[in-house]
């Protein structure tokens, strides 16, 4: 069992990260799916070298519009909730309470 660091912003965004592309090398037998994923993690990986560089607002927001960009087709898809999860927790943690 992993441990989580909820007031490590950038672990969190890489788990993410994980996550997604672990998704999407799952799901070769679904070329729609896997175009989303691909999309999604394109978006992700645009922020990652900034990560640390930005504020925390900044990547909240980014993440927003990635969040915002997807389509109604793939609302439901369980990486929609593990974004927005890592969105509202990077919220706290700008707010201080995590």
């Amino acid at each position: 069992m992993t441990f989580i660091d909820w007031s490590d912003s950038e672990g969190m965004f890489g788990l993410l990260l994980d996550f997604v592309a672990d998704e999407r090398a799952e799901c070769e037998d679904d070329p729609e799916r896997q175009r989303f994923l691909s999309d999604v993690l394109a978006q992700l990986r645009t922020l990652e070298p900034r990560f640390a560089e930005i504020s925390a607002s900044v990547v909240v927001q980014e993440l927003k519009e990635t969040y915002e960009s997807v389509g109604p087709e793939f609302a439901g898809d369980p990486i929609m909730a593990h974004l927005q999860d890592c969105i509202e927790e990077l919220e706290r943690v700008e707010n201080g309470a995590a």
